[in-house]
């Protein structure tokens, strides 16, 4: 009877530590602000994704006039000619963080106007107005700008999420708590706690195992973003990327703590024999 409800025990931990190891990383690395800044950072470097980022900043710069069609015309080509060089400000880092600040709070946080549009929303003006401060430096004139300039996307399968995102990242360390104090109770319960830590441990490193097999298939379906917008399918393709590499550090320490639990298993049986001979 004790074995069976150590065992009904260790596959609960096992269990609630398979969910808490993704739910944690989510909370840290999505729902954080300062954590999917950090993630998603160093996109704005990436030479593709700049290209049709210039483009929608040098269109939306370019909407903020209004001027006669030729003026018009001519405002946008210096615009658009800026935009492309807008990598090499000194203020673009501090810009492209902002953006991806501003960003978040509206997709995690929207108003209620916004809630259940199925939209996710891009705040580029800081990178706007990072535009119209070079324009008017290097022409003398003046380029409006506005405090907000939203851009909407329709993606309501990542809006769906982003609640559910939201909540299971907030019970993550509560679920590795639980798994933790299951595991104790296990050991408590178990008449051969040397074979308990080593079966937990292979236990952990299927755990493991699924949570890499897992991660190809959560990046298809982040990469799968923003279809039918060159600018959103490139920052879902390489936000993918950034993800996985940063998941696949938590899937490590996942086999780190398997190999551990099962070698302090084995040791704990050796000690164990050694002590009765």
């Amino acid at each position: 009877m004790r074995s069976l409800v150590s065992a009904v025990l260790v596959i609960a931990a096992l269990l609630l530590a398979a969910v808490a190891g993704p739910a944690i990383w989510a909370e840290r690395n999505l729902v954080d602000g300062s954590g999917f800044v950090e993630l998603a950072g160093p996109l704005g470097s990436n030479a593709d994704f700049q290209k049709g980022l210039s483009s929608m900043v040098a269109t939306q710069a370019a909407a903020q006039l209004s001027l006669p069609q030729q003026l018009q015309d001519v405002a946008a080509a210096v615009i658009k000619s800026t935009a492309r060089s807008l990598y090499t400000q000194p203020g673009y880092a501090d810009a492209w963080s902002e953006t991806l600040r501003r960003s978040h709070d509206l997709t995690f946080n929207p108003s209620a106007q916004q809630q259940g549009s199925g939209d996710v929303h891009l705040d580029i003006a800081p990178l706007v107005q990072l535009v119209a401060a070079k324009v008017s430096s290097d022409t003398g004139v003046n380029l409006p700008t506005s405090k907000d300039m939203i851009v909407s996307f329709d993606q309501p399968e990542v809006a769906k999420a982003i609640p559910l995102v939201t909540r299971v990242g907030g019970m993550g360390v509560w679920l590795a708590l639980a798994a933790v104090v299951l595991l104790l109770l296990a050991l408590v319960v178990a008449r051969r706690r040397a074979r308990t830590l080593v079966l937990t441990g292979l236990g952990m490193g299927l755990v493991a195992l699924a949570w890499l097999l897992g991660s190809g298939l959560v990046g298809d379906q982040v990469t799968a973003m923003g279809a039918g917008n060159q600018v959103v399918a490139q920052f879902g393709s390489e936000l993918a990327a950034q993800a996985q590499a940063s998941w696949h550090r938590g899937i490590r320490l996942g086999f780190i703590v398997a190999a551990v639990l099962v070698v302090v298993g084995l040791l704990t049986s050796l000690l164990g024999r050694n002590r009765t001979t």
